[in-house]
């Protein structure tokens, strides 16, 4: 895999996703957990969410770590690498910023990090930066980010990226149909909405998140066949990268 190229308008921003996958996708099948790195310029200046695999495949697109990561929930496949990377970034003396809500934030530092508890506490290993939900704080580059909460089986928060005061991307996580999430996320220039081919309580079911698709809105779908993905789809494909529009 090579670097892939986006807009060469100054500080544009743009969307590589690393992965789609689930929670059984990387254990049984190799696949990438459910991941994407927002680029500046071509550049990653945060990722979203480091479940089984996304480590390896962020390396196999040219690109490190950036130093800012965002947690949207404690299920291994969206922090599982958690306690191995912060443990060698910081062992490399690089602390990386950790944002997330502030529930998901403790939960992250009292479980995930569970691991490390005899020998280090999480503020040794990493900058926890976290988030009152609904709060905007400083991102990274300029950027703002705000936690709003979904319905899913663990705390999980979705988010809106904001730049001056625009929102740019809005993710829902994993959640259920929620129509507040839902209406937040689809404000922005770029949405990520989870769903399904059938619905639960923990996963939106495609007819769901319909009426609010429009046409800069994508879908995370883990139990659908990305090869078999017709090309005019929303559904999202690793390795695809997504332009952020420079205006409505």
């Amino acid at each position: 895999m090579t670097k892939q190229s986006g807009s060469n308008t100054p500080n544009s921003f743009s969307l590589l996703v690393l992965g789609v996958a689930g929670g059984a996708g990387h254990i049984y099948n190799g696949s990438c957990s459910s991941s994407f790195v927002i680029l500046k310029n071509d550049q990653p200046i945060c990722l979203v969410d480091l479940g089984l695999g996304v480590t390896r495949t962020l390396s196999s697109y040219g690109y490190t770590l950036p130093d800012t990561l965002i947690i949207t929930h404690n299920h291994t496949d969206h922090a599982g690498e958690l306690p191995v990377v912060l443990r060698v970034e910081a062992a490399q003396d690089r602390l990386l910023n950790i944002v997330a809500a502030a529930p998901v934030s403790e939960r992250l530092q009292q479980h995930r990090m569970a691991e490390h508890a005899e020998l280090f506490q999480p503020a040794e290993l990493a900058n926890w930066l976290t988030a009152q939900v609904e709060t905007p704080i400083p991102l990274t580059d300029g950027l703002d980010i705000s936690f709003h909460a979904a319905k899913h089986s663990e705390l999980c928060y979705g988010f809106v990226i904001y730049r001056d005061g625009t929102p740019l991307i809005g993710y829902t996580g994993d959640s259920g149909y929620c129509a507040e999430l839902y209406e937040t996320v689809a404000d922005c220039r770029v949405s990520i909405f989870d769903a399904r081919p059938k619905g639960n309580p923990w996963h939106a079911g495609l007819d769901e998140v319909a009426p609010f698709l429009t046409e800069q809105t994508y879908i995370i779908g883990h139990d659908l066949d990305a090869e078999q993905t017709p090309t005019d789809s929303q559904l999202l494909k690793p390795g695809q990268l997504i332009t952020i529009p420079e205006s409505d």
